[in-house]
């Protein structure tokens, strides 16, 4: 175990991501454990999911069940038992500053202590730190708002064969509102033919 330990904590002080770190100590106790399945949670008013392996949505509901029920007993350090999961406190200067869901019959608390001040710190860099931004969440923070309502406009009036008044409908806006709006945008209403094995051409933009 303790080469196996060795190994866990150099591989943890080589990750800079606290993600990456409490994953590498969530593999390590799964392995002293033999958990099927095990996650960490960081602890504010509510356990919120930090990282997790193998589980299922049932581990995230016992998980706030048992904060419901249990918490005051978890604030002071005391771990929860049932027949199906183990859910061990995780402190810092005698304050909670995680929690360790396992689903295993027993827990090797040793192998806890031997990680806790890591998992900790890692877990509380990781709160501290920003997440980052999805793709589209990057996309509408550097998109104009303008540009965005322009190009969802076109998109529907393609997706509507450029029928006004079918786009105003899906818009909930009147037909006048609709070509103030293309007026707005330099969009250049097309006709476009009602055999659908015609191509459609691309909307002429006025520059």
């Amino acid at each position: 175990m303790r080469a196996k330990s060795a190994e866990a904590v150099v591989r943890i002080m080589v990750a800079k991501d606290p993600r990456q770190s409490a994953d590498t100590i969530l593999e390590f106790l799964m392995g002293v454990n033999g958990a099927g399945a095990a996650a960490v949670f960081s602890v504010e008013s509510e356990p919120r999911l930090f990282v997790g392996r193998g589980i299922a949505q049932s581990a995230l509901d016992r998980t706030a069940d048992c904060w419901r029920r249990e918490g005051e007993s978890l604030l002071q350090g005391r771990l929860s038992r049932t027949d199906a999961f183990l859910l061990l406190p995780v402190l810092r200067r005698d304050r909670l500053a995680a929690l360790v869901y396992l689903e295993a019959p027993q827990a090797d608390l040793d192998s806890l202590a031997e990680v806790s001040g890591m998992l900790a710190d890692a877990v509380t860099r990781g709160c501290a730190q920003p997440e980052a931004a999805s793709p589209v969440e990057a996309y509408l923070e550097e998109t104009p708002t303008e540009e965005i309502e322009r190009r969802r406009l076109i998109l529907l009036l393609d997706r509507f064969e450029w029928n006004v008044a079918r786009v105003a409908r899906e818009l909930r806006l009147t037909r006048t509102t609709v070509y103030k709006r293309l007026a707005a945008f330099a969009i250049t209403r097309k006709r476009v033919p009602k055999d659908p094995r015609t191509l459609r051409t691309l909307p002429t933009v006025v520059s």
